[in-house]
């Protein structure tokens, strides 16, 4: 299953569908800080969750999608920007095989007690040594690939091991 995963475009409008119809996913996780309400069209093929600056309160906090075993929040409420350990501990509790975040717009995997924990970084302002990037996870090959913007892959990571 090949899984889009967005965070943090911050009211820029377009990117999200322009980056969903190029990447054509079988699912699509954005986490948080969109800024638009809940139902926003450029919403509505995404699985999602609330940001720090997302105001609609129909924004779950968490969600998990089973079939692919990822726990996915924004990150904020579970402290992700000092460790990950409070989320990777979170995402085993439910079963989870990976744990999605946002917030600290730095693309970032690390394996933590078991659980991957992922940021694709921000579509819209980075704050590392990537540009703005999305990233995409393929459920069944398990490798993770960064692209930018302009939908070119800048990296590639092997989540089997």
């Amino acid at each position: 299953m090949k899984v889009l995963v967005i965070s943090d475009n911050h009211s820029e409008r377009n990117i999200l569908t322009e980056v969903y119809d190029t990447v054509k996913p079988d699912a699509a996780i954005h986490l948080g800080d969109s800024e638009f309400p809940y139902d926003d069209p450029e919403m509505e093929k995404f699985l999602r969750v609330t940001g720090n600056t997302d105001r609609d309160s129909n924004y779950p906090e968490t969600g998990l999608h089973e079939e692919t075993g990822m726990f996915y929040t924004h990150g904020h409420l579970f402290g992700i920007k000092s460790d990950r350990n409070t989320l990777a501990e979170k995402a085993a509790e439910t079963g989870a095989k990976y744990a999605l975040y946002g917030h600290s717009h730095v693309a970032k995997i690390e394996k933590i007690q078991g659980v991957y924990a992922i940021n694709p970084g921000s579509i819209t302002s980075s704050r590392n040594e990537y540009p703005e990037s999305y990233l995409v996870i393929d459920t069944d090959t398990k490798i993770a690939s960064y692209y930018n913007r302009k939908h070119k892959l800048m990296d590639e990571f092997n989540l089997g091991s």
